[in-house]
């Protein structure tokens, strides 16, 4: 049995026909067979993994080897090379990268290819080899992450558009539209390590029968479907048919941008809108830069749910750390020798490229030079920066030398503060260039959610607290909840179903908790031993390595610290531990004190202060129902609490659990 599962129409469609059809004019009998398969998967996902698309995947097992003919000299593993009298296929696994380029837009270096392709600056050239390397080493660890180890699995490249006379003497790994499936079979007798057997035979096996088994199984999950919620779909239909303003838009890539706005104002989603709209209609290519881990998980899986790509060929939109990006630079600058251990001695690094830049040991040419090759990893129509109020100053100075300051879009959350140091981004930019927009309509919360938050910013002593409640938004309701949280899982079970009731799913939840409820040794955070042993899944955004992919699941609730709460949403935000959350930020503060504040706060003003703006954070990330958690002991911020409950018990519930 052959068969094409996946995409139904393009050009991945298109060439995984010419391979079926290939393979029949092989094996003709392929097509009725039972016992034998082969599965062409036409644009694989691989969701939350660094490569998520992959143009063509093919499987195969054999119930007994097939024979072809041998035109190429094979190289075994661990012997010399010679020319097989008979050679054999058991299994295998490809995945191939697919390129429609003429003769002209390719060209080799050695055995690497590259494609060109033209942009607003120019031609580009991608190195075609190592993208596909790469997709085949992702889909690698796909595989060990679905308890498939001991699988080889090959890198392809076909070329639509040349035939077997355009290419560099073999052997390597690209093909062209008059290479037959036996050609095929024979490039991988030259890279794939074949073994060698009695009488000049060669064998290709890529694995064991049972792997193979289960990868072809129709319960393997290669193709699981991305579901969207109800706010999933409002969120993409927010991003993809968003009101953003005509004359920002048209700003994009000339100006440099500045969206100024507290907590609630929408401000990653308006980013996200200005990247989406330039991408539908010219193809950009923007990078989106955080520096929260959670938050990239979070926008990482919309633009999946939307189909946004991330390619140079198509433009799109990637989303990463801040920390990520500046390692990647600075290794393919020469400032670190690994892009693995880069956050050793990071500032000085920073520092050191800085100078670089200034002295000019590192040129404008260099910089081309490095786009150029890696047009990939840091060609950029347009770069967005969120929460932009928390980069130091030498981050803000190497990306202007890298990209300029017209390519730039920042989000500036006013009073949201969590670094050293107030960003200058304004700074030697000419006033021609520079445009601020301020928001101050809450975009996410609810009219009484928005009061809520008012009434706790001017209690926390938090001035000038400019957000305009959305008056066209009502029903919401604030609870908090005194006691032992975790003591009754029924009372929070009670608003899992109020959410569902209205038409939500677990993954529209968002729960935070501080560090004092995170067990690093076992990796786990108490809330989610709490409802896993209530048979809930969860997304334990809590521990550093689950923050490295997306949920996938819509029944998981995510969970993440108050640290890497911003820029998250959810129908039903529940807060928790929020006293110790408070503590934890004052303490912080404490510790480590930053220059700001005025001549006369105590150092216990400024701590009090920085406690306060963090308090802000989560309070704004719910959509519809805000759960406090505190406990028995007397603390600030439960008496804040308590104020406003006396002041609003319209709709501030407090409840003991």
């Amino acid at each position: 049995m052959i068969e094409i599962v996946g995409l139904t129409s393009g050009s991945e469609f298109e060439a995984a026909n010419h391979i079926k059809n290939k393979i029949l004019q092989l094996w003709p009998d392929m097509g009725q067979s039972k016992e034998d398969v082969i599965k062409i998967f036409c644009g694989a996902k691989l969701y939350s993994y660094k490569v998520q698309d992959i143009d063509l995947l093919i499987v195969g097992s054999f119930s007994k080897h097939r024979h072809f003919d041998a035109e190429y000299k094979f190289f075994p593993r661990g012997n010399e090379s010679f020319i097989p009298k008979n050679a054999y296929i058991k299994n295998f696994i490809l995945v191939i990268e697919v390129k429609s380029h003429d003769p002209s837009g390719v060209r080799f270096q050695d055995k690497v290819g590259f494609v060109r392709y033209r942009k607003t600056e120019g031609f580009v050239w991608e190195d075609v080899t190592e993208k596909n390397r790469t997709q085949m080493f992702e889909f690698k660890k796909y595989l060990g992450d679905q308890k498939v180890d001991n699988v080889y699995v090959q890198d392809l490249i076909f070329f639509t558009g040349l035939r077997e006379n355009d290419f560099p003497a073999r052997p390597h790994n690209f093909f062209g539209i008059d290479s037959g499936f036996e050609r095929i079979l024979n490039i991988l007798g030259q890279i794939s390590g074949p073994k060698r057997g009695e009488s000049r035979s060669a064998f290709i096996e890529f694995g064991a029968e049972e792997d193979f088994k289960k990868i072809l199984s129709p319960t393997f999950p290669l193709f699981k479907q991305l579901d969207p919620t109800p706010i999933d779909r409002r969120r993409m239909d927010r991003i993809a048919s968003g009101s953003v303003q005509e004359d920002w838009v048209q700003e994009l890539g000339s100006k440099q941008i500045i969206l100024k706005g507290r907590g609630g104002v929408g401000k990653t989603v308006i980013m996200l809108q200005m990247a989406y709209k330039a991408f539908d209609r010219q193809n950009k290519r923007s990078l989106v830069l955080t520096y929260n881990k959670a938050l990239v998980a979070d926008m990482r899986r919309v633009m999946a749910l939307l189909g946004v790509p991330r390619s140079i060929e198509s433009g799109g939109i990637n989303i990463d750390t801040v920390h990520s990006f500046f390692g990647r630079i600075m290794y393919a600058l020469g400032i670190t020798n690994s892009e693995d251990n880069f956050l050793e001695a990071y500032e000085e690094k920073k520092d050191n490229l800085l100078h670089f830049l200034k002295e000019g040991a590192v040129t404008t040419d260099d910089i081309k030079k490095l786009i150029a090759q890696k047009p990939d990893r840091f060609f950029w129509d347009l770069i967005f920066v969120d929460e932009g109020q928390d980069w130091p100053q030498n981050e803000i100075e190497i990306l202007k030398y890298l990209y300029g300051v017209e390519k730039l879009i920042i989000s500036d959350g006013v009073d949201q503060l969590i670094r050293d140091s107030i960003a200058d981004w304004p700074k030697g930019t000419d006033r021609e260039i520079l445009r601020t927009r301020r928001l101050t309509r809450c975009l996410r919360m609810k009219a009484n959610l928005a009061i809520f938050v008012s009434d706790m910013a001017e209690l926390l002593k938090l001035e000038n607290w400019d957000l305009e409640p959305n008056i066209d938004a009502n029903g919401d309701r604030i609870v908090i909840v005194e006691g032992n949280y975790f003591k009754d899982y029924k009372f929070h079970n009670g608003f899992c179903e109020e959410a569902k009731n209205s038409g939500n799913y677990p993954i529209d939840l968002l729960l935070c908790v501080p560090p004092s409820l995170v067990d690093h040794k076992n990796k786990k955070s108490q809330a989610a031993q709490f409802l896993l042993e209530n048979n809930e899944k969860v997304w334990d955004g809590a521990i550093q390595d689950i923050r490295q992919n997306f949920p996938t699941d819509r029944e998981q609730l995510r969970i993440v610290q108050y640290d890497s709460c911003r820029g998250l949403e959810g129908w039903t935000v529940f807060n928790l531990a929020f006293d110790d959350m408070w503590q934890y930020k004052y303490n912080q503060w404490s510790k480590e004190p930053r220059e700001l504040g005025g001549l006369f706060d105590t150092k216990e003003d400024m701590a009090a202060a920085y406690a306060a703006q963090w308090c802000m954070i989560p309070l704004t990330r719910a959509l519809d129902t805000l759960v406090i958690h505190v406990s028995n002991n007397p603390s600030f911020i439960k008496d804040i609490l308590l104020s406003v409950k006396e002041k609003r018990p319209d709709f501030v519930e407090w409840v003991k659990s």
